[in-house]
């Protein structure tokens, strides 16, 4: 099985999470950061399976996140799919679950996953630092990232029989 993991990240908690992820599914995944244009030579239909992923700020997923998924939607459809986001808060999951991908991707996915968050303060400009100091109640870069929840996705991506 081969498996086209594609994300963006703005501070780098998504890559972290599909790096892990990466890691679960094997030497069958090709990691693709939507964020760095690097698609050039990525043919969807040479892949089994596909995993969507990106972090949300603002209430939005990323644009090129968005973008893949309107470019690419008939074959992304025609694949075993599963949807992940990176988001502070796991119970609005499902809310900016819907909020970021179309409901036909979400109904067709085999598995969605909430991965975790992290605030690395030292990445972000002054601005943003001071919203996510407020809304987020923190006082210092902080990490959640998700290890059981990757490693939970991952296996019921790769289960043959979905």
């Amino acid at each position: 099985m081969k498996i086209l993991l594609v994300y963006a990240s703005k501070y780098g908690a998504t890559k972290k999470a599909a790096e892990k992820l990466a890691e679960y599914l094997g030497d069958s995944v090709k990691l693709v950061n939507l964020k760095e244009g690097n698609l050039k030579g990525i043919r969807l239909k040479d892949y089994d399976t596909i995993a969507i992923g990106g972090s949300i700020y603002t209430g939005r997923i990323q644009k090129e996140v968005t973008k893949f998924c309107s470019d690419y939607k008939s074959e992304i459809i025609s694949k075993k799919l599963g949807l992940f986001i990176c988001c502070g808060n796991e119970q609005e999951f499902d809310n900016q679950l819907r909020n970021s991908f179309e409901q036909e991707l979400i109904n067709h996915a085999i598995t969605k996953g909430y991965f975790g968050y992290e605030y690395n303060l030292k990445k972000m400009n002054f601005l943003f630092k001071m919203i996510i100091k407020k809304i987020a109640n923190i006082t210092k870069s902080e990490s959640a990232i998700a290890d059981n929840n990757i490693k939970d996705f991952a296996a019921k991506l790769v289960v043959e029989d979905n």
